[in-house]
């Protein structure tokens, strides 16, 4: 039992951890689950996820704005109304992306989502911020509640899928039509969604305001922090004790000195595994999956079936991404074993460098010079 032997203000906790975790899946996968609905919507059509790529990356600037509030800021007393102010402008963010998402503004003759990319922006400058304040601010708690945490960061991934799965995807269908000159055409038909993108959002906002509501109950009311152990003298120095052979075990690791010419090797492998998984193939996903059809890309994002026409690209990109996420977890493994903080540092720079420049390669090539070419529905391709 994952609360056995606990009394009833332990178990509100939990269930206030677990309902505030719902928001970093929200802010981080909320608007990339439904790109496959807006490809067909929106004027930048299968080039949609390099640009959102492209936009996302440069929301980790935000980071900038928590270091500096660590630096200045020596008590913790800045998180809880960072935290709060984040979910209240995502919470209206979503509500405008909802109200506003396709609305377009025309440049150089051509239209572009200025409103959905902008507000998008400004989701994943909360996302950012938060990642780096919504498990800190759980310190205040026994460590029991990490688990109600993780637990609602897998309901929240979960939510997703079920809104992703339910909403389903557009289904074209291609009428034949015989003409006046015994000519045979094609018109598209395409199925509606299961229910409107502005719903999704919609959605996604109420998730984020009860969140808010939870993480307010928790922040006032200070109910279920772990203030044990405060008036306990002897305990305190055992405490103590153990808290300096820790930091004096951790102080051994982190002080050794990180030799990048004997690391060179892992430091390439970590910005080539970021290059290619966080970087460059999330603005490859229309051109390998939604090339066979919009329902095939929809259901292989979600991982939920595969259609065995058309499913070898599909296998192909899904397996890129999972054998570069394990070479992004055992290289971070072991420069934390190496050389600890010092080389977890480097290993986030290389992560941060190879995500970014992925990004704006992946702009480059599908955008600028236009080297991938979109699929328009019933047209025929000759492949030579």
């Amino acid at each position: 039992m994952l609360l056995k032997n606990t009394d009833n203000s332990t178990i509100i906790v939990f269930l206030l951890i677990l309902i505030f975790s719902l928001c970093q899946n929200i802010l981080f996968y909320g608007i990339p689950i439904e790109l496959p609905a807006l490809i067909n919507q929106l004027p930048e059509g299968w080039s949609l996820p390099a640009i959102f790529n492209l936009i996302s990356q440069g929301a980790i600037i935000s980071l900038i704005i928590i270091f500096l509030l660590r630096h200045l800021t020596k008590s913790k007393s800045y998180e809880t109304i960072t935290i709060i102010i984040i979910l209240l402008i995502s919470i209206i963010t979503f509500i405008i992306l909802g109200l506003i998402w396709h609305k377009t503004i025309i440049i150089n003759n051509k239209s572009h989502s200025i409103y959905f990319l902008f507000f998008s922006f400004i989701i994943y400058v909360c996302e950012y911020s938060g990642s780096l304040l919504f498990l800190q601010y759980l310190d205040r708690y026994k460590t029991i509640m990490m688990r109600a945490y993780f637990l609602g960061d897998g309901i929240s991934s979960g939510t997703l899928a079920i809104l992703g799965f339910v909403q389903d995807s557009e289904k074209t269908q291609y009428i034949p039509i015989l003409t006046f000159a015994n000519q045979t055409i094609f018109i598209e038909q395409t199925s509606s969604l299961g229910f409107s993108v502005e719903t999704y959002f919609f959605i996604l906002s109420f998730i984020l305001f009860c969140s808010l509501i939870s993480f307010l109950i928790l922040s006032i009311t200070k109910i279920g922090q772990d203030k044990s152990n405060e008036n306990d003298e002897s305990i305190k120095l055992i405490h103590n004790n153990n808290n300096e052979i820790e930091e004096e075990q951790e102080s051994q690791i982190n002080n050794k000195s990180f030799n990048i010419s004997n690391n060179e090797f892992y430091l390439l492998a970590m910005f080539w595994s970021c290059f290619i998984t966080f970087g460059f193939l999330p603005g490859l996903q229309t051109y390998a999956l939604a090339s066979y059809s919009h329902d095939n890309y929809q259901k292989q994002l979600f991982l939920l079936k595969y259609h065995i026409c058309g499913s070898i690209s599909a296998l192909i990109y899904v397996a890129a991404n999972g054998l570069n996420h394990i070479v992004y977890i055992l290289l971070n493994i072991h420069f934390h074993e190496v050389s600890g903080e010092k080389g977890l540092f480097w290993s986030c720079f290389m992560v941060q460098c190879g995500t970014v420049l992925g990004a704006i390669l992946n702009y480059m090539l599908t955008v600028h010079f236009q080297l991938f070419k979109e699929r328009f529905p019933c047209h025929n391709y000759v492949c030579s």
